[in-house]
């Protein structure tokens, strides 16, 4: 009971302090930021007996902080998956389509790559797929491939 007759008067006596300064306080735009400065003081001077409070509100949002840094961490594996898998579709289609330019058609490729600390994405290694039919290709496709594109690749058939 003595903490809000306490807190009372702390509450009146800054009414009456920010009434006398606003009082003296000239017309014009020094009444405005007088106005401001005591509406402030007053938020203030009602806030203060919740500080007792905040150090036991603190201690009981720091918990969350560690499932925020493991949802941090969740985010930033899913990203890195994301920008990977993007990774792996956009060389496919760029090798498909440097393929085609060369009349070589390509029945799959897959791309070896991995990822780094950094979220770098390393390609390590493009291995493409072509038909039976095309099996003489494959030399003249990796070395197009090698020199356009500056990927390690290698070229295989179905046949082996």
């Amino acid at each position: 009971m003595k903490v809000i007759q306490q807190w009372t008067l702390i509450i009146c006596l800054a009414s009456l302090t920010a009434a006398l300064v606003q009082s003296i306080l000239p017309n014009g735009s020094m009444e405005r930021m007088g106005r401001f400065v005591m509406g402030a003081f007053l938020i203030c001077a009602m806030i203060e007996p919740l500080s007792k409070f905040i150090p036991s509100l603190r201690v009981s949002l720091q918990s969350p902080a560690n499932s925020v840094s493991q949802k941090n961490t969740e985010i930033q594996s899913t990203v890195n998956s994301e920008m990977k898998k993007e990774a792996e579709k956009s060389v496919t289609r760029l090798v498909t389509a440097e393929l085609a330019r060369t009349g070589i058609k390509c029945k799959n490729v897959q791309v070896d790559m991995d990822t780094t600390a950094g979220s770098r994405i390393n390609i390590s290694k493009v291995i493409v797929r072509l038909n039976k039919s095309d099996a003489a290709k494959t030399t003249a496709a990796k070395e197009y491939l090698e020199k356009e594109l500056g990927l390690k690749t290698e070229v295989v058939t179905d046949g082996g």
